[in-house]
């Protein structure tokens, strides 16, 4: 490597042991307060933890313990929020799956229709001859795929429970509250080749082109502050359009284009999202009950609500 690549290895080796240092010493450890708008200027108050009392550490333990587990319907925990979001991948999973079966959504399978009131009766007749191996207090997570050959990858993992409550139109309803617009809006966009022709507009005083987001916010109702930004990887034009219009209703309601985008990137990124928020909540506590040995002489663990209360 030679001598300055020897140096330059050092000098980086170096800098992450100082940032590794720095983030774990209690002096830099900050309580950030909630956000409010003063003289139309947001404000965040912030505490060294190091100067709060004994009882703010504890308040702030339990704010935490509060946001990973709390059973709020309105605000729930973050590992509340996470099984919700599971719950309802299974039953958009659950209700392709019985399209598929139906020939609404296996495109190219020549297969005839399965419909749900026959697979029902077989599945439940299949389940009472096996109800000593497979009896009904599994069927929460008995893949149905135990009963029937030949199911897709993408479905072999769905409930016997789920199937036989889709057969009957009772998965329940899929609950939108969640999927705020700022969350919706930071997935990006990605135009299809169609979207793009479609979006692509002059302005009839300029006759300049116009910017393909000003023309989708308008299309779409939104404020031209919304902030939204090109992602490779994000949602085309038609699945935010699809996202932003979707309501809470029946899964056996929802289109076929809803549950798949829901299935596969929106539920899924939410996932992502919910998961960068337990690890945020879960160092603060860590950093709270560092500062509460440190300098207290006490342990803030147990003090608070647990997940099983």
């Amino acid at each position: 490597m030679g001598v300055l690549g020897d140096k330059l290895a050092l000098a980086i080796e170096q800098k992450k042991k100082e940032i590794e240092e720095a983030k774990n010493d209690i002096n830099n450890f900050v309580w950030k307060g909630p956000k409010r708008e003063v003289a139309g200027m947001i404000m965040q108050s912030e505490t060294k933890l190091v100067d709060a009392t004994p009882e703010q550490l504890r308040d702030w333990y339990n704010h935490c313990i509060s946001m990973l587990f709390s059973e709020d319907k309105i605000n729930p925990g973050r590992y509340t929020l996470k099984d919700i979001i599971n719950d309802q991948i299974d039953k958009c999973t659950a209700e392709l799956f019985l399209r598929w079966l139906e020939n609404k959504y296996q495109h190219e399978d020549t297969r005839q229709a399965y419909p749900r009131n026959l697979l029902y009766k077989d599945l439940y007749a299949y389940l009472d001859s096996h109800k000593e191996e497979y009896p009904k207090s599994t069927w929460k997570e008995l893949p149905v795929s135990i009963a029937m050959n030949g199911t897709p990858s993408e479905f072999r993992d769905v409930t016997v429970d789920n199937v036989l409550k889709g057969c009957v139109y009772s998965l329940g309803m899929f609950d939108r509250k969640h999927l705020s617009l700022n969350f919706l809006t930071k997935l990006g966009v990605e135009f299809t080749p169609q979207e793009m022709r479609d979006l692509t507009v002059r302005d009839e005083k300029t006759n300049k082109l116009r910017d393909r987001f000003e023309i989708l916010k308008e299309n779409l109702g939104l404020k031209q502050s919304t902030k939204i930004h090109r992602n490779a990887t994000g949602l085309s034009y038609s699945e935010l359009r699809a996202m932003l219009n979707l309501k809470s209703k029946r899964y056996s309601d929802l289109t076929t284009d809803q549950l798949v985008v829901l299935k596969n990137k929106v539920l899924f990124r939410f996932i992502q999202e919910v998961d960068y928020q337990i690890s945020q909540w879960e160092e603060r506590i860590v950093q709270l009950e560092k500062v509460a040995q440190e300098v207290h002489g006490f342990s803030l663990l147990g003090e608070g609500l647990k997940k099983d209360e």
